[in-house]
């Protein structure tokens, strides 16, 4: 598992219950985790299935993400499903939050950091998905 940045923490942060699925629980994308309690988290923690047991928000593990991309304040979760390329989920109750200057700013610097072969991908729960380049943003329906 890659070593979270010294210092941080989830703390309050439930974006990733909400914004990824969990076979193992049956719950999809997008959908609110029953077992999340407001203002406790997880209820289940100990507990918690493996593919929550194996998520790592990348905001834990960038020490150049300050505490604006935190999810619960930027409302997008930030992580590699892959091995090539960065997602950036939206909370479905703040779809354009990746518009946000600070947001975007921030893709277009990790897309010129991890390279030509590899894209920063937007998600949004209406299914409208972006790659993310260096210098602009593309509809991925452009087909």
């Amino acid at each position: 598992m890659p070593a979270i940045v010294p210092g941080k923490s989830c703390g309050s942060c439930t974006k990733c219950c909400t914004v990824m699925g969990v076979p193992e629980l049956k719950k999809r994308p997008w959908d609110k985790c029953p077992h999340v309690g407001a203002g406790i988290g997880c209820k289940i923690y100990s507990e918690r299935p493996s593919g929550c047991r194996t998520f790592v928000c990348g905001w834990l593990l960038d020490p150049d993400m300050g505490t604006d991309l935190k999810p619960e304040n930027c409302h997008v979760v930030f992580d590699q499903k892959d091995a090539y390329h960065i997602f950036a989920t939206c909370d479905a109750d703040y779809p354009d939050a990746w518009r946000a200057p600070n947001v975007i700013a921030f893709m277009h610097r990790l897309a010129g950091a991890i390279g030509p072969d590899r894209k920063v991908i937007v998600l949004e729960k209406e299914g409208r998905t972006w790659f993310v380049t260096e210098n602009a943003v593309v509809p991925t329906d452009t087909g």
